[in-house]
């Protein structure tokens, strides 16, 4: 105080300081002092209100007041009339009380979080309140909200509440948010059925402990988003949400995640059958989306290629019902019942085949292995049959045959009686068909009549006579051509001018080759298989 006086007398001392001495020849010396003197006035008038200011600054703003909601209002841009505003921040400047607000009729929300407010009080003007943010406060009791009855959301979190009551009034309550208080038995919420217009309900990390409280809460018939994480409870309850979801039927929120169709469905399927009848109520569902899925793909597909693409199958193996295409309905008449069915049924098979599992691919290559066996056992029992046959019946033709055999040897006419030496010598030379002799070589033509023998006649098979045992020249030698021989070719060879053997047959022998390789192959495996 002694320093205000002190600073006010020497502004009053500034100001009457005025030189009386000189003399006013002219207006306008009058004038500067005037100004001097309003301007000094206005100094002194600031420096008074900031004084008061700093006096009230002392434990800032403990007290609302009109002086403090008018710069506050400045501060947070508000209309200077308290009645037009709709919206005031008083969070977090350590208020005590909640008063002052008697001007402010018009407000719908109203953020006093973050004081040290004891109560709910002073809100007798706010009619049109709908929107209360009074959380982290040292609020003991709900009260105070009987004139509010547009009140749609209440934050009382944080807070130190018992019991939850005096909230009968407001019949448009939706949302009311009530968190790490003191709640804890049945008792303490069962007012909330005074109030069934709420559908938001948060009671985490209080002190619940008893089981009753989900009868008040089943009780709730509009309650949708449910939060109790934190309590004593919970432990308490075997299966804890699926028993949740099953009382409360309005519930589309619980704890840390929404609660779908699906689970609804499963929880009751659950609740009549248990788990297994859960556990189809799901396999259900899957085979649902998947159903839904491919009709809308074949739709897709149906409309890019222009036609209407075959339907797949379901998991129950039932056709899936046709699209309807106004575009397409002239082929789906053209199409017939039978033909949709064995693409089906063909879609189905290739579907099937790509899911097979390696347990079944291990099948099958087992069962084609046993085709096999069998196939090469049935043909081992038939080759046998085949030469048991062969040899019964080469045993009967070999009597009746060697008479007639004795008199075709004693028919053949050789065609060099003077070759005897020779022709013995041929005898027993190697076969030419196996060593080293063309193709046309091969086949034995008919014996020639008077063949004239080689030119330096040895007894090989390429000149000569034939033999008593009917072996026949594959090589004449001739210096020029002697006409057509029947069998033979003139031709310059390997073994110079001559006629040589005609290889008509050779081709007949080729295919007599693959044939007994093929039966080598054959034996081969039936080997193995034994």
């Amino acid at each position: 105080m002694a320093i205000e006086s002190t600073t006010r007398g020497s502004m009053v001392d500034a100001i009457g300081k005025v030189d009386t001495t000189a003399p006013f020849t002219d207006v306008e010396p009058e004038k500067l002092r005037e100004e001097r003197q309003s301007e000094l006035k206005t100094r002194a008038q600031k420096a008074r209100e900031e004084e008061d200011d700093d006096e009230e600054q002392v434990g800032r703003f403990r007290r609302i007041t009109p002086k403090v909601l008018k710069k506050l209002s400045k501060e947070q841009k508000l209309y200077n009339t308290a009645s037009l505003n709709d919206k005031l921040y008083l969070h977090y400047h350590g208020f005590q009380k909640i008063e002052g607000l008697e001007e402010w009729t018009g407000l719908r929300a109203l953020w006093l979080e973050g004081n040290g407010f004891t109560a709910i009080e002073g809100l007798e003007t706010l009619t049109d309140l709908r929107c209360l943010y009074a959380h982290q406060n040292c609020i003991k009791e709900i009260g105070g909200l009987d004139h509010c009855p547009l009140m749609a959301s209440i934050n009382l979190s944080n807070n130190m509440i018992q019991s939850i009551s005096s909230l009968s009034c407001l019949r448009k309550l939706s949302t009311l948010q009530i968190a790490n208080n003191h709640l804890t038995t049945a008792d303490d919420l069962r007012h909330l059925l005074e109030v069934p217009a709420i559908t938001v309900l948060d009671l985490q990390n209080n002190r619940l402990e008893d089981v009753e409280i989900f009868d008040v809460l089943e009780a709730m018939p509009c309650l949708a988003v449910l939060q109790l994480q934190g309590n004593p409870v919970i432990p308490k309850v075997t299966m804890y949400r699926r028993k949740t979801i099953h009382r409360c039927k309005a519930l589309s929120y619980l704890d840390d995640r929404p609660i779908f169709e699906e689970e609804r469905k499963a929880v009751e399927a659950w609740a009549i059958g248990g788990l297994p009848a859960e556990r189809e109520e799901r396999r259900r569902q899957r085979e649902e989306k998947e159903l839904a899925h491919r009709k809308n793909l074949d739709h897709m597909m149906s409309m890019q290629k222009g036609q209407t693409v075959t339907r797949h199958v379901d998991g129950f193996n039932n056709p899936l019902p046709e699209v309807e295409d106004d575009d397409n309905e002239g082929d789906d008449k053209e199409r017939t019942s039978e033909e949709r069915k064995k693409e089906q049924e063909e879609r189905y098979r290739k579907e099937q085949e790509e899911k097979a599992t390696e347990r079944d691919m291990y099948d099958r290559a087992l069962n084609a292995v046993e085709r096999k066996k069998r196939e090469l056992m049935r043909k081992k029992a038939e080759k046998a049959a085949a030469e048991a046959q062969a040899s019964e019946a080469a045993a009967g033709a070999t009597d009746a045959g060697a008479g007639a055999e004795e008199e075709e040897e004693e028919e053949d006419v050789p065609l060099n009686r003077g070759g005897g030496a020779k022709a013995a010598a041929a005898a027993k030379a190697p076969e030419w068909s196996a060593e080293g002799v063309d193709e046309e070589e091969e086949s034995v033509p008919p014996p020639l009549a008077g063949a004239a023998p080689r030119a330096g006649g040895g007894g090989t098979t390429s000149g000569g006579d034939a033999t008593s045992d009917g072996f026949v020249q594959t090589y004449i030698a001739a210096s020029a051509f002697e006409g057509a021989k029947e069998g033979y070719v003139f031709k310059s060879g390997h073994k110079g001018l001559g006629y040589y053997r005609d290889g008509a047959h050779s081709t007949v022998r080729g295919e007599k080759a693959k044939e007994t390789k093929a039966e080598v192959i054959e034996q081969e495996d039936l080997d193995e298989l034994d």
